[in-house]
């Protein structure tokens, strides 16, 4: 049986996000490939080396949604996804997300992890 006492659990469900993803941060832009989200942030894959706890600005779209342009901090790297050679997975934090906008990235993740289950039980 796996030890999950040293497992952190997540405050909010995810799913995959692999849509382009915009950010700024000290000054420079990319547009670069989500990874995951869910309403409490995002991860996206760069080159560009980010700094833990650096604010940064990122923009997307939700399909059957919006376009979001929220503030965040970078939190951590993710391991465990192939990624470009020399770019790396970053988790962000959302800092200041309005209800309604929560409210539409948890529907996209519902609605996602829903098809997924369906895709899966359908193999």
């Amino acid at each position: 049986m796996e030890n999950t006492q040293d497992t952190p659990k997540r405050k909010y469900p995810r799913t995959h996000f692999r849509k382009p993803v915009a950010f700024t941060c000290r000054g420079y832009s990319e547009v670069t490939g989500g990874v995951e989200i869910g309403e409490g942030g995002i991860s996206f894959q760069t080159e560009m080396a980010l700094d833990m706890n650096s604010p940064i600005v990122v923009n997307f779209y939700i399909p059957n949604g919006g376009f979001f342009c929220l503030r965040a901090i970078v939190k951590n790297t993710v391991d465990g996804y192939t990624t470009k050679p020399g770019h790396t997975v970053y988790g962000l934090s959302f800092t200041d997300v309005s209800l309604s906008l929560k409210r539409q990235i948890r529907a996209y993740v519902a609605r996602t992890s829903h098809e997924q289950e369906k895709f899966k039980l359908s193999i």
